[in-house]
């Protein structure tokens, strides 16, 4: 899966869109990925999981089989572990394939398992706060921004 994971990245995640005005999904994807900064391992219970992170690397993904978890038992996973975590500068951002995203017609999910997401809340906003201005929101609708980023502000 972890293999997955990368190539998915690599195909779609860092490559720039037509739909998104020729930025990739996540414009910060290839570099952290190039410089070793992204940790992707198999999760086992989503609190541990979380716990277990020693923040040597600025992201953490967590992939756990599709089955184990329903759709909004696992949007309720995170949305938990965000009022935990949230206050301590950590973010979790999930990715179901049966909780679809779409930002501008484009399917964000990875389709084949579930993703927990963890990352530095401050340092996520702020880079999310350098492409705003670069005009990387532009094609995306309120309710995508307020879905996928505004709710971290709070």
């Amino acid at each position: 899966m972890q293999e997955k994971i990368i190539q998915w990245m690599k195909d779609f995640v860092e490559k720039p869109n037509p739909k998104l005005g020729n930025w990739a999904p996540c414009p910060y994807a290839r570099a952290a990925r190039i410089n070793n900064q992204i940790n992707i391992q198999q999760g086992t219970n989503p609190l541990i999981d979380i716990e277990s992170i020693n923040w040597t690397q600025e992201v953490y993904v967590f992939w756990y089989p599709t089955e184990e978890f329903t759709a909004q038992e696992f949007r309720q996973i995170a949305q938990d572990l965000n009022d935990s975590y949230m206050p301590d500068d950590i973010v979790i951002l999930e990715d179901h394939p049966e909780l679809v995203e779409t930002v501008n017609g484009v399917s964000m999910n990875f389709g084949h398992s579930a993703l927990l997401i963890v990352q530095r809340l401050k340092e996520l906003n702020a880079a999310a706060d350098k492409i705003r201005d670069k005009g990387y929101y532009d094609h995306w609708s309120k309710s995508e921004v307020d879905s996928v980023v505004s709710w971290r502000y709070k």
